[in-house]
């Protein structure tokens, strides 16, 4: 083949192309009416993994047209990749950051300011991935989420490039070991989708694949083969069928991701398939076909490429801020002023900044440009060190602050990866008390913990979005909840192993049984078996494993809001923000009636474990308050209670002196 053919169409697909601006626009669109109309554009999150095998494609067209003329250096190549996502990057996260200073409490400032260090290093994926889910109810008010896919597209270029280079000369293994390794990431993410989906979701190695399909079709267009079917004249009307063809059944499987997914997808997986091979086919085809000159290659689709970076990075922060101070979802025309803001922002931001930006190219200016962001992350870790900066408060909203969720010492027990959230422990020593429960079994171990440890060894072990039950299958709320059978399984084993004198079961779940969209199964279960049976049966399964060899007290229920505290506490708040910092105790009483009933009716069955009510404690006789008349503040968001709301529980429960009897009666016993 004649190298004059392969550079040709080497250079047709490589040379700048209308259609693949065209393509972004299509993508940060459909990321913004996701994030904006969750209920409507319910797969719009798929255009990250348009971005994906963009990137994939035209980096690596990028280094292999270098290569080809021998002038690839890795210090341009970086370079290159800090004037093109440092500049836009540091002002967002500056303007994130001031914005959460005026607004956001020292809890949300702390968590902030903790995303925003993780962005500025390029790894949000990773400190996201340990909090919960992306589609998560908390997701929403975390203003630097988005940013997770920077760090997945940063740390694949850490290594991508280097292999790329290593392997340039031998070009057919080259392609093999990329293939393999597209192959792998792939399968790795469909096992993932069903048994780790949130860490599918943030792990690189899982999505790897994406920005490998598109290196691969790079790799493709190189390949002598390729430049020489194209050449051939005998070929010409197949290709020019599948010219027109191509990009248009590529379009048409991003739409219909777009309009067919939603939240309840298991993603990425064998769904990304759609757009990501939607995507490879629009690239695959050069940009003189109709599609691409018409719609992807027109103006507004390509001007709205342009600025995407720019559009990406701000508008979820806008967004996010507007959910924070409505405490929820805004109204639709907040929603439209926040969205054109962002494209205002974004285009100010691609002609002023970052433009200019580019053109400099010298070395001093480079340097700059890493300083102002690890200045930026600094910031944020500044921030996060000091709590959110709690000082700017009265002592009132400071005292809703906890600890930490995990210490080192806890957690090795169980290894980096354990599907563990919560994981404290005042000794190395097994543990003589322990504290099991979803998150709400935090608060409570801070209060009884520093109580009980000067003479007995005390742990605690929680899963976020796993209430106690055990050997049930729970679905239909959270990614969180594929991981809970297997959490359960590994608490009731480690309190085997450890036999503890008292465990304390911090309990949840009355929204199991009520909510209709959540599923519970379990093996054995006949067809009829309502979902208040499961969940009995969980409960009286997990008691029945815990009672063999510990003593056991279940704590009830704590009563959860629709709002937090938050929302009567900011000074800035929407026109349309409303609060319920209160609850008539009745409507409490009526939501748990059937949670009740299954306590009820298990303690019949174990006398020996101790049922604690915690209505009784934090409910008045007619209401229920987040901020009762004459005493602080009890919660410190809808549904985890604050310092001062488990003290007030554990004192009038008299949860410390309950544990010490059973101690006492271990020991004799």
């Amino acid at each position: 083949m004649r190298p004059d053919v392969q550079s040709a169409e080497h250079a047709k697909h490589f040379q700048y192309r209308p259609a693949v601006d065209g393509l972004r626009g299509v993508a940060v669109l459909a990321v913004l009416g996701f994030h904006a109309f969750p209920e409507t554009v319910t797969g719009g999150y798929v255009g990250v993994d348009v971005f994906f095998v963009i990137s994939g494609f035209l980096i690596t067209g990028i280094i292999a047209r270098q290569l080809l003329h021998a002038d690839f250096s890795f210090a341009d190549f970086y370079w290159r990749r800090v004037r093109r996502l440092f500049p836009a990057l540091v002002l967002v996260l500056a303007t994130t950051l001031a914005l959460g200073w005026f607004l956001l409490l020292p809890n949300e400032f702390k968590q902030l300011g903790k995303h925003a260090s993780a962005a500025a290093a390029f790894v949000a994926n990773f400190a996201l991935w340990r909090e919960s889910g992306y589609f998560d109810t908390a997701a929403e008010f975390k203003p630097l989420l988005h940013l997770w896919s920077l760090g997945i597209e940063e740390q694949f270029y850490l290594l991508w490039p280097a292999v790329l280079v290593a392997l340039w000369k031998r070009k057919n293994a080259l392609f093999a070991i990329l293939s393999l390794l597209v192959l792998a990431s792939f399968a790795l993410s469909v096992h993932m989708a069903q048994s780790a989906p949130v860490a599918n979701f943030f792990w690189p190695v899982s999505r790897f694949w994406e920005l490998g399909a598109g290196c691969l079709l790079a790799l493709a267009i190189e390949r002598p083969a390729h430049a020489a079917l194209s050449a051939e004249t005998g070929d010409r009307r197949f290709l020019d069928i599948g010219y027109n063809f191509l990009p248009l059944a590529g379009l048409a499987l991003i739409l219909a991701s777009v309009v067919g997914f939603d939240t309840t997808t298991p993603f990425p997986g064998w769904p990304a398939l759609l757009p990501v091979v939607g995507t490879l086919f629009i690239l695959a085809t050069p940009g003189d076909a109709w599609i691409q000159r018409n719609v992807l290659g027109s103006r507004l689709l390509v001007w709205f490429g342009l600025i995407s970076y720019a559009l990406y990075l701000w508008h979820w922060p806008l967004l996010s801020f507007l959910n924070i101070l409505e405490a929820g979802l805004p109204p639709l025309a907040v929603r439209w002023v926040a969205l054109l803001s962002s494209i205002v922002l974004a285009w100010l931001t691609y002609r002023y900044i970052e433009l200019p930006v580019r053109r400099h190219k010298e070395r001093r200016f480079n340097f700059r440009l890493a300083a102002a962001a690890a200045v930026a992350g600094v910031a944020g870790l500044v921030v996060y060190v000091t709590g959110g900066v709690a000082q700017r408060f009265d002592a009132d909203i400071r005292a809703l602050h906890h600890g930490p969720r995990l210490d080192k010492q806890c957690h090795a027990r169980f290894g980096a990866t354990a599907p563990i959230n919560y994981c404290r422990t005042t000794s190395a020593q097994p543990p003589s008390i322990l504290f099991v429960g979803d998150s709400r079994a935090h608060a409570i171990y801070e209060v009884a913990a520093p109580l009980l440890a000067p003479k007995q060894p005390v742990m605690l072990l929680g899963r976020g979005g796993c209430p106690p039950v055990l050997n049930v299958r729970v679905s239909g709320y959270d990614p969180n909840e594929k991981e809970c059978q297997q959490v359960w399984r590994t608490f009731v084993d480690y309190a085997h192993r450890t036999k503890p004198k008292v465990i304390v079961v911090v309990g949840n779940g009355s929204f199991l049984i009520s909510d209709p969209d959540i599923r519970l199964s379990r093996e054995g279960a006949g067809a009829a078996e309502t979902k208040e049976a499961i969940f009995e049966y969980g409960v009286r399964t997990l008691l029945s494993e815990l009672t063999r060899f510990s003593r056991v007290i279940y704590l009830g229920e704590i009563p959860a809001y629709s709002t937090s505290p938050a929302c009567f506490l900011r000074a800035v708040k929407l026109p349309s923000t409303e609060c319920y910092p209160e609850l008539a105790r009745e409507q409490v009483e009526l939501a748990m009636a059937p949670y009740n009933r299954v306590l009820d009716r298990v303690q019949e069955s174990f006398p020996g474990v101790q049922l604690v009510d915690a209505i009784a404690v934090l409910c008045a006789a007619n209401v229920c308050s987040q901020r009762p008349p004459g005493k602080p503040i009890l919660y410190s968001d809808a549904v985890h209670l604050s310092p001062a709301g488990a003290r007030l529980l554990v004192e009038n429960t008299q949860l410390t002196s309950l544990i010490s009897r059973d101690l006492v009666s271990a020991d004799s016993g």
